[in-house]
């Protein structure tokens, strides 16, 4: 079994493996530098199961979903979530870019990098996917190129993430 740790602050956002042996350090740590102004926030957006894995405590908080969805990798996010249609595909990988914090609104030069991420083929025709997910309400658009995950579209995220577990 191995631990899994991510550190989330301004500009940074990493993830790793740990071994066993490091978990009594990792308390040590965590118990000698809490902040107690951030320990209500911290438990509301993650714990650590007994798994190592991360595990959303409230996914019904903005943070908490979006800490959640940068945990996965792009192609991992995709065989949990098993949706089969480019435009949910798109919602997904949209909130996934954005949850990591990279360009929002993003563009669909942006998905074309994030589906290549996921090791997923792009959508043949993105502009009509593209449309199908904003005619659902899944997507907003910006400019005539650019998008962004909606209130809706985060919502049904949301919900497919807590039907995980």
């Amino acid at each position: 079994m191995s631990i899994r740790v991510i550190l989330q602050a301004p500009g940074l956002n990493l993830q790793a493996s740990v071994k066993d042996e490091a978990l009594g350090e990792l308390i040590k740590i965590t118990q000698e530098y809490r902040d107690q102004d951030a320990v209500s926030a911290a438990a509301s957006t993650a714990a650590i199961d007994t798994s190592g894995s991360v595990a959303s405590a409230a996914v019904g908080d903005e943070e908490g979903l979006k800490a959640r969805l940068s945990s996965y990798g792009a192609a991992e996010l995709l065989n949990q979530m098993r949706w089969e249609t480019y435009p949910e595909k798109i919602l997904l990988l949209g909130a996934w870019h954005e949850a990591r914090g990279e360009s929002t609104p993003w563009k669909s030069a942006d998905m074309d990098s994030v589906f290549r991420q996921a090791k997923e083929g792009a959508p043949s025709n993105f502009p009509r996917d593209i449309k199908v997910a904003i005619k659902s309400g899944w997507i907003h658009t910006h400019t005539p190129r650019t998008y962004s995950v909606t209130r809706t579209g985060w919502n049904r995220v949301a919900d497919a993430l807590s039907k995980l577990g």
